[in-house]
């Protein structure tokens, strides 16, 4: 584990376990849902912090076995495969390190994959925020990753920022249907509200949350937002694809390939 520290902030960094950001504290304060923690995402892969899902975000229909091996995945409540496979939640090489940033790389060769590649990621800290930039090399890999921060707040009192976006409706197993809503912007604390909803994400998107705010920069056209009912945290996250695009080849991008967001102090 490393931390990084700059002004009154400091992130946990965890290169051993997939670069999740483990904590990220300001004047002690957490500001991130930790859930069931560390050890419980190295082992089965229950998510926290902000993990990483590689190299898929979201989920994946049941045919994706015919082009991916996700046996080892972990699966959600209808059986299909969730939040990325187990090697990317391993270690990883740290590049370089400073006590504001790391980098850490992982050699990708699965045989879907093939010709082998290499993903990048950066965590930069400064006085105001955490940058995460994600990069895959190599020429033509499918690219669907997403990252997964969870937020902390209080239901009840947190300020919650949310834009007008356009919604992509999912069915019973939160996969999409095509269909397309309008949402207006919204604000004020989350209440009794539950979230597990799929968006376009426009350039620039910005989303508060809290103390701090989800900063799209690049590389992120897509976002889910996902609040569980009866749990004090938002997760704001930033994706490359739609859900299941790995098998539906909907909004797939290609490599290289970068993605960068901030959470960021917000006023």
């Amino acid at each position: 584990m490393l931390t990084l520290r700059a002004g009154q902030l400091e992130a946990d960094v965890a290169p051993e376990a997939g670069m999740v950001v483990a904590s990220l504290r300001w004047r002690g304060e957490e500001l991130l849902g930790l859930r069931k923690g560390l050890a419980a995402y190295e082992e089965t892969g229950a998510t926290f912090g902000v993990p990483l899902l590689y190299p898929f975000a979201n989920r994946l229909s049941e045919v994706v076995s015919e082009r991916i091996d996700a046996s080892a995945a972990r699966r959600d409540e209808h059986g299909l495969p969730i939040h990325g496979l187990p090697r990317a939640r391993g270690r990883w090489r740290v590049e370089a390190d400073t006590p504001e940033s790391v980098l850490g790389t992982l050699d990708w060769d699965d045989p879907a994959f093939a010709p082998p590649y290499r993903v990048e990621v950066a965590h930069a800290l400064d006085a105001g925020g955490l940058t995460v930039t994600t990069r895959v090399l190599g020429d033509g890999v499918p690219v669907a990753f997403g990252w997964h921060p969870y937020i902390a707040i209080d239901r009840a009192t947190s300020p919650v920022e949310v834009p007008a976006l356009t919604r992509h409706l999912l069915d019973d197993r939160g996969l999409p249907t095509g269909e397309t809503t309008a949402v207006a912007a919204w604000s004020g604390p989350l209440g009794d509200r539950a979230l597990d909803d799929l968006y376009d994400a426009p350039e620039g998107l910005r989303v508060r949350a809290g103390r701090v705010a989800i900063v799209y920069e690049a590389g992120a056209p897509w976002v889910q937002l996902f609040a569980p009912p009866g749990q004090d945290l938002l997760a704001v996250e930033p994706m490359t694809a739609p859900t299941d695009a790995l098998v539906s080849g909907t909004g797939l991008q290609a490599s290289p390939y970068t993605q960068r967001f901030r959470i960021e102090l917000a006023p």
